[in-house]
């Protein structure tokens, strides 16, 4: 009982140190002729590289925003030089509810569903929710976002496009985002056989589903692999070399020594050796739903135990009315009976016969 106790406690202070969040992973797609229907027209306020929309409603989210944008604009860009190759002004709109953030998406889009923010590569817009969502923050969607617009700067002129799991990959290292909560994402895609493989990534990113959570985290671990085999500045460079019109595969290949297939595979292969089913533990309503069990578990366990204390207090007061019925009983005897007269004796011991 006391192990099942301490068991039950283990798993509530696992749930409460590390609650689980919904995925909310943020997209970019390529939409040169994407309209907006927010309806604020006006830039609201005005800085270096930005240009900041949105209600008023939104208006204090974006006075903060404007605030730092710039410092963030120079921490993105200096990295990847891409500090000079932005030639206008980004826009950044902020929806209030889902509703304007759905509107700003050409029909039907099931992007705008969960999407924390969304550019608009084409013509340096970007949109995002006003309180950001379960997965990402406000300003790191902000820095995820805007961290997709320097990198499609190498793409202009003679620059060749880089696949879109490189893209996001790229935009959550730059951005800073936690890699551990794409890990566990992706190991439990490996433990249930759900990882994306290097074709569906390359080709046919998914942009609903189950998937999408999954394809973001193989982005964020492929990236991160790249940088742990040769270093932040290889990564930097394959980017680079695509915007002197070196296609991707080629630019891969030259800087890592190896093709972008071949180091996907390996990820992919110790993704699925150092998956386990314990992987399970560490989602919340898997944790719920167990912690869920163990509470009816010591219910019935008390239960029982109570059911046997009755019967152990049941049996010893049938024992002690026994106890009492016979001595009644026997004093009930005794005092019917005639009283037993001394028995006399001569001189020699023997009883004396009258």
């Amino acid at each position: 009982m006391k192990t099942l106790l301490a068991l039950l406690f283990l798993l509530v202070t696992l749930t409460a140190s590390a609650p689980a969040r919904a995925e909310s992973p943020t997209v970019s797609p390529s939409a040169a002729d994407a309209g907006v229907s927010l309806l604020a027209t006006v830039p609201f306020r005005t800085t270096t590289h930005f240009r900041f929309f949105g209600d008023e409603d939104v208006q204090p989210i974006l006075e903060r925003l404007a605030g730092v944008a710039e410092d963030r604009f120079q921490r993105l860009c200096r990295p990847i030089a891409a500090c000079d190759r932005v030639t206008r002004p980004i826009d950044i709109w902020v929806a209030e509810d889902a509703e304007r953030f759905a509107a700003s998406f050409p029909e039907p889009n099931p992007m705008s569903e969960w999407a924390a923010g969304v550019t608009f590569l084409a013509q340096q817009r970007v949109i995002l929710r006003a309180h950001g969502s379960a997965m990402l923050t406000l300003d790191e969607t902000f820095d995820h976002e805007l961290a997709h617009v320097l990198a499609h700067t190498y793409t202009q002129g003679n620059g060749r496009s880089v696949p879109r799991w490189f893209h996001e990959g790229l935009a959550i290292w730059q951005a800073g985002e936690a890699v551990l909560q794409r890990l566990e994402t992706a190991m439990k895609a490996a433990s249930s056989g759900h990882l994306l493989s290097y074709d569906e990534l390359a080709t046919n990113y998914p942009n609903q589903g189950t998937q999408v959570a999954v394809a973001y985290a193989q982005s964020a671990l492929f990236v991160k692999r790249m940088v742990m085999v040769k270093g932040p500045l290889a990564v930097i460079e394959i980017l680079q070399d695509t915007g002197r019109g070196i296609a991707f595969e080629t630019a891969f290949e030259q800087r890592l020594g190896t093709t972008a297939r071949e180091l996907f595979n390996r990820l992919d292969e110790d993704l699925e050796k150092s998956s386990s089913p314990f992987l399970f533990l560490y989602d919340g309503n898997f944790l719920w739903g167990l912690i869920t069990v163990l509470f009816v578990m010591v219910a019935w366990w008390r239960m029982k135990d109570r059911k046997r204390q009755m019967a152990r207090l049941a049996d010893s007061e049938d024992r002690r009315i026994a106890d009492e019925d016979m001595a009644l009983l026997a004093e009930r005897t005794r005092m019917a009976l005639p009283p037993v007269q001394p028995i006399e004796l001569d001189e020699e011991g023997k009883p004396l016969l009258h």
